[in-house]
């Protein structure tokens, strides 16, 4: 098992797709704080301190991971299907389950890893133009380590959803497509079915759709903490398992 996940991060490390995303959401980071401080600037208002950026604009680093996910699991996962390196790597002797583990931990260390780029280069950029600030308050210490911890964590269950659904459709295109159809939509189809269907509303509390967007509050009561963190959990071992059974049943052409 440890040479397979050893194969799975030398692969990520040379695989083209993953440095021009690294590239594309480093340059996206730089850019999008510099434009907030060309503009406050030309139009004469406060700049945004470092502590005082990342608190507003963490939320939007959700949809970073979104469309890394989706590309990633399309270029690193999907194109070995049609490339015949999956069929080659499933017909080596290995159990398909810990080839699937072993992708799945490869590719997840990759979206962590894209998942802190733009948190990290734009607190560092603000703070360098208009230094850190502090914390407001009301917002403990713990507020930056807290929401990097998280933000790794719900990034690896978005991986394991995405790697289910790349061993579903296994093709590069399709795998993309539905990917970002289906993290850009499904908030909105389950909080809609919700008002029909009750138990749904729950489900989509309790789901790391919802929760995503709760990772960047300044305050999280002590009630709320269990569940920020066990539905990303569970979600990485249901989609998991459920991935192992999908890629032990699929015939690799």
């Amino acid at each position: 098992m440890y040479n397979l996940i050893r194969a799975e991060l030398f692969k990520l490390r040379k695989d083209r797709s993953f440095h021009v995303l690294l590239l594309i959401i480093a340059a996206l980071s730089v850019a999008y704080p510099l434009l907030y401080y060309i503009d406050n600037k030309s139009g004469g208002k406060p700049q945004f301190t470092g502590a005082e950026f990342l608190i507003k604009f963490v939320a939007s680093n959700g949809y970073v991971i979104k469309f890394s996910i989706a590309a990633l699991a399309g270029f690193f996962i999907a194109s070995e299907y049609t490339t015949g390196v999956m069929k080659t790597v499933a017909s080596s002797g290995n159990d398909r389950g810990r080839l699937y583990a072993a992708k799945l931990i490869g590719f997840s260390a990759g979206a962590m890893m894209i998942s802190l780029i733009f948190p990290l280069v734009s607190l560092a950029e603000v703070s360098m133009l208009s230094g850190f600030g502090q914390l407001p308050e009301g917002v403990d210490a713990f507020f930056l380590p807290r929401v990097l911890g998280l933000t790794l964590l719900y990034t690896a269950a978005y991986a394991a959803i995405g790697a289910l659904f790349t061993a579903v459709f296994t093709e590069s295109g399709k795998t993309i497509s539905f990917l970002m159809v289906f993290f850009l939509m499904i908030n909105t189809i389950l909080g809609g079915l919700g008002e029909y269907i009750p138990v749904l509303t729950t489900v989509y509390d309790y789901s790391v759709f919802k929760l995503l967007g709760d990772i960047g509050k300044t305050r999280i009561d002590g009630g709320d903490l269990p569940a920020l963190l066990l539905v990303p959990l569970l979600t990485i071992v249901v989609s998991g398992l459920l991935g192992v059974l999908v890629f032990r049943k699929k015939e690799i052409k």
